[in-house]
């Protein structure tokens, strides 16, 4: 399993790669040489959050962030929970068993789901006041439908915590504080990022922007959420020149550097696995 999902890794890095325009992306980076340390401080968040909450339920040491960092990868670049897949033959390889793999990862993932749902619904009522003078043309009641759906996840987390999940309470609480730093680093990383690629638009600027980004990404029953928040960013910051660009010139980063990682990780683990079968068929002297 584990070399196929490598393999698969491998396989979506080369198609994106040849999607990729590396002039177009080289000729967007901002100059200033702080934008690398805070885009690749973005950028492994996810992964080092990860790592602290299975440091914390299976021990797994540091070498283990590469496989966190293809778990990312393999949800970003195949399918959702690809990842997830990649990361519980990683761990079966590892001598983890089968079932308590899956049983950690299934309530890591629904307390990610919780918590980034609970993180948006408290960031939508905050913003509910200030979405409505916008005037984005989004009718009251499918925000409000939308603020609905977002509070069911957690409710019903919460009512069904003793069927639902199966780890201690004291590591569901670990995760989910985990969980909550991770959504909390994510907003203002974003917001410092964008700083640096658009100076001339303070920071809080981008910290609202930033945080309105996620409570739009995650309205369930609002269809065209880029439009959305194309009119958010004109509401919030003017037709500012430039912001377009530059939004699409960090996901284009992200993009590529899921590419080169994948690319890496993809070679690492097929030869991992033809090791790990050599060792297996070697004979016995």
């Amino acid at each position: 399993m584990a070399p196929l999902l490598s393999l698969g890794i491998l396989a979506a890095a080369l198609v994106e790669l040849r999607l990729l325009d590396w002039h177009a992306v080289a000729a967007m980076v901002p100059r200033d040489p702080r934008f690398w340390p805070m885009f690749a401080l973005a950028y492994a968040t996810p992964v080092l959050c990860d790592w602290a909450i299975y440091r914390r339920l299976w021990g797994v040491p540091a070498s283990g962030i590469a496989a966190l960092a293809g778990k990312m990868i393999g949800n970003d670049l195949l399918i959702g929970y690809a990842g997830e897949a990649y990361l519980i033959a990683w761990a079966r390889a590892r001598g983890q068993p089968v079932r308590a793999a899956l049983a950690a990862v299934k309530d890591v993932s629904i307390l990610s789901a919780v918590v980034g749902n609970g993180a948006t619904l408290f960031l939508t009522i905050a913003a509910l006041p200030f979405l409505g003078a916008l005037q984005l043309g989004v009718p009251g009641w499918i925000v409000a439908a939308s603020v609905a759906v977002i509070a069911a996840p957690p409710l019903l987390a919460l009512i069904l915590r003793r069927r639902l999940f199966g780890l201690p309470a004291a590591s569901l609480r670990t995760v989910a504080a985990i969980h909550a730093v991770r959504a909390t680093a994510t907003v203002s990383l974003t917001a410092l990022l964008w700083h640096l690629a658009m100076p001339q638009v303070a920071v809080f600027w981008w910290l609202v922007l930033s945080a309105l980004k996620l409570v739009v990404s995650r309205l369930p029953l609002v269809s065209n959420k880029d439009l959305v928040f194309a009119g958010v960013t004109v509401a919030l910051l003017g037709h500012q020149a430039g912001v377009p660009l530059m939004l699409s010139m960090i996901a284009t980063l992200t993009l590529a550097t899921h590419v080169a990682v994948g690319a890496v990780l993809g070679i690492a683990g097929m030869a991992d696995a033809a090791m790990r079968r050599g060792r297996v068929a070697a004979p016995v002297g």
